[in-house]
């Protein structure tokens, strides 16, 4: 498949999906471009100081699989980035995924994509009646919702959001094996052992580090 674009902006949520990230480029060894509107260092909810790989000036979307939006603890730099809206304005009429957790779906809502779409995500509501451009109607009051080509999910549900877009991407047949919490594990849940080959190639990885 294609790469996937992450975008990024002030205030954004590592969390909610690093699950779903860390395993596009892990195990299915997939590109990952984080994007921005310049490229400014950006700190995360938690922090983190982070750079961009690229610039919203710079994607061509014919190179893309899925575009990746994380919630932001602080909403307002994001929605008054119009470089950032126009870009998602564009996704309108592209055959692409589009995921958007927390509080994402309001990007999309002011992008002009959740005007026929249901969805759902981390949103008080207060705001249906404090902005205008955000879809009452269409809100559904579920962890997750998948509409055409959009999904959406509140924060909380970062594992099955995950799931969710390993599957529409058609990565894998059954999402089941991934992530799986439990209340108790098993000793034999917690032993991990590789075959030859994979160990081999392990030690040959951190060799080639010394």
């Amino acid at each position: 498949m294609k790469k996937v674009l992450c975008m990024i902006y002030p205030n954004f949520s590592l969390y909610e999906i690093v699950s779903l990230t860390s395993t596009l480029a892990l195990s299915f060894g997939i590109t990952i471009d984080y994007v921005a509107s310049d490229n400014s260092i950006l700190v995360s909810e938690d922090g983190l100081l982070c750079q961009p790989t690229k610039t919203l000036d710079q994607i061509n979307l014919d190179d893309y699989s899925c575009v990746i939006l994380p919630g932001m603890v602080n909403i307002g730099p994001a929605l008054q980035d119009e470089e950032l809206l126009s870009f998602l304005r564009g996704l309108v009429k592209q055959d692409i995924l589009v995921a958007a957790i927390s509080s994402a779906p309001l990007l999309l809502a002011k992008a002009g994509l959740l005007n026929d779409t249901k969805f759902t995500g981390g949103i008080w509501q207060n705001f249906f009646d404090y902005f205008d451009f955000l879809p009452h109607k269409n809100f559904r009051p579920k962890v997750l919702v998948q509409d055409k080509h959009i999904i959406t999910a509140v924060g909380f549900a970062h594992q099955e959001f995950a799931r969710r877009v390993l599957l529409t991407l058609g990565l894998v047949d059954n999402a089941d094996n991934y992530f799986k919490e439990q209340k108790e594990y098993s000793e034999e849940d917690l032993i991990f052992t590789l075959s030859d080959e994979e160990f081999d190639e392990v030690k040959r990885s951190i060799e080639n580090t010394l």
